[in-house]
């Protein structure tokens, strides 16, 4: 009878987010992977041929808690300033996760059209055209600069360089919201 495995592709990624989460991204290796579980290297490198591709699936599941934690963040009627909330407390709650996702290679390289395009933010430029009674054009050009401020702003909560109630945080965000429309 054959061995039952011990360790499954779920459970590595799994373990994966908590190590990433308590650790960073920048600590992964397999060596300090397996450490963390209590196996040796051999279960990640009979899943995935490198640890690169290993890290593909696990940006895969840092976005799926990425979105479960957005999720109670996000108004409908006001989406434009509910996601850019969500995601600066996203980076401020969850800096080592943030990280991965958005501030490393595994985010990958786009231009701002890619960006605009992206089926995942169209929902958002739609709202934001419908709440403020704007242009396509205006629209996404209103979403551009709201991300890429809040971008900014998340990237610091993330590296803790700046320190934000979330109330002071969500007025920002809301005050940029009104100066740029």
């Amino acid at each position: 009878m054959a061995r039952k495995e011990k360790y499954t592709k779920k459970d590595l990624l799994k373990y994966g987010v908590k190590f990433v989460d308590k650790y960073g991204i920048d600590k992964l290796n397999a060596r300090d992977l397996g450490k963390f579980i209590g196996c040796s290297t051999q279960p990640i490198f009979r899943h995935y041929k490198t640890l690169y591709d290993y890290k593909v699936d696990l940006r895969s599941e840092i976005h799926k808690h990425y979105e479960k934690f957005i999720e109670k963040y996000i108004d409908k009627d006001n989406y434009l300033l509910t996601i850019s909330y969500a995601y600066a407390i996203y980076a401020k709650k969850e800096p080592n996760l943030f990280q991965a996702l958005f501030m490393t290679d595994l985010a990958k390289i786009r231009t701002i059209e890619e960006v605009l395009h992206s089926s995942w933010n169209r929902e958002t430029i739609e709202s934001t055209k419908e709440t403020f009674h704007l242009t396509m054009e205006k629209a996404e050009a209103l979403y551009r600069d709201v991300r890429f401020f809040t971008h900014g702003m998340a990237c610091q909560l993330c590296a803790k360089s700046i320190k934000l109630t979330d109330q002071e945080l969500y007025n920002l965000i809301n005050n940029i919201i009104i100066k740029l429309r």
